[in-house]
């Protein structure tokens, strides 16, 4: 009983975060506007503060009232290290040093907990060594945050692929798994109770402290849930397709054609449609509805016939990555400093 009348209290408790951030937030974490950036205004960030103060406070209640193992919960918390170094680096950039060796361990530790991957973890094709696997799983999730952070971009669109994957997740998971199904429901509300200040013309953004910590937690999540057989891996990874193949297009290109990879840019395909449509608002619904009309139905079906992850998700990430080649990814083409949409105040 407990659990269902904390549900509003999390989608309040981010909201009235949020709030004291926009109203506070100005005094030292406001986002000044750069040549490459997507909008034209300063704005306050640093509002995933409020989606990860909501969310662990849920997690004590559910481990309260025996819906969350401890050891669920421990694997989770490791996210809390990169969220801390996310909302440093909003308040004064930390360097790269600093951050890579923060997620890098954050990674080491979730994984020395969960143990040794269950097989066949690429739906039998390939079979890795323990060690070699384990660190592929680190770099994968470093990956999967980093590139979170990348496509917090504009308005609402690293908040709304939250809201997609962690409710269609909690929709796919099965009864005998409520324990992560009440976690995701719990990352939703969290996520919407910031995402209501970060509609277009956004008063709130992200910051590093919400997006690192997004991509890692639904890491962690889609991992927990590998681990115990309930949702496979390759059902995360069509989930969050669109982030996927965007960003890795995108950083190849530049890598291939002598750009730095490290260094700000404003060439990811959603910014080139950004530009196109003139709106955030425009490339929110085309990307939900991407989402929804072609990567949640291969994601179901590979919730259906789990022998098949690894096909279906070649299968829904590879045609993005051609629609992003052909939106001009990674190339500076159409690229005329700020990207100035009608959402924009």
């Amino acid at each position: 009983m407990l659990v269902w009348l904390a549900l509003p209290g999390v989608l309040l408790m981010s909201w009235l975060v949020s709030a004291i951030l926009v109203r506070r937030g100005s005094d030292w974490l406001l986002d000044i506007p750069v040549a490459r950036s997507a909008h034209q205004r300063a704005t306050p960030r640093g509002g995933g503060i409020a989606i990860v103060v909501s969310v662990y406070s849920f997690l004590f209640i559910l481990v309260s009232q025996g819906y969350l193992g401890l050891f669920q919960f421990s694997v989770l918390m490791c996210a809390l290290p990169v969220a801390a170094t996310g909302f440093a680096d909003d308040i004064r950039s930390l360097s790269v040093k600093v951050r890579l060796p923060v997620q890098l361990l954050a990674a080491f530790v979730a994984l020395a907990l969960l143990g040794p991957v269950p097989e066949p973890f690429f739906s039998g094709f390939i079979e890795l060594p323990y060690v070699l696997m384990s660190a592929l799983l680190m770099l994968a999730l470093v990956w999967l945050l980093n590139l979170y952070n990348f496509m917090d971009g504009i308005d609402t669109l690293a908040a709304g692929q939250c809201l997609f994957v962690s409710g269609a997740a909690a929709f796919l998971l099965p009864d005998s798994q409520s324990a992560l199904a009440w976690v995701c429901i719990g990352l939703f509300l969290s996520t919407l109770g910031f995402f209501l200040w970060n509609l277009p013309p956004a008063r709130l953004f992200m910051g590093d402290v919400g997006s690192t910590f997004l991509g890692f937690f639904l890491g962690l999540l889609g991992l927990l849930s590998h681990y115990d057989g309930s949702l496979s891996v390759w059902v995360w990874v069509l989930l969050m397709g669109v982030f996927i193949a965007d960003t890795t297009y995108t950083l190849l290109r530049r890598w291939l054609s002598g750009h730095s990879v490290t260094l700000g840019h404003s060439t990811h395909a959603y910014q080139h449609l950004a530009r196109r449509l003139a709106s955030h608002s425009r490339v929110a619904i085309v990307l939900t509805g991407v989402n929804l009309v072609w990567l949640f139905p291969l994601a179901w079906l590979a919730t259906v016939y789990p022998e098949y992850g690894v096909v279906l998700a070649f299968s829904g990430i590879v045609p993005l990555m051609l629609a992003a080649a052909a939106l001009g990814a990674g190339t500076d083409t159409g690229v005329t400093g700020v990207a100035e949409t009608k959402d924009q105040a």
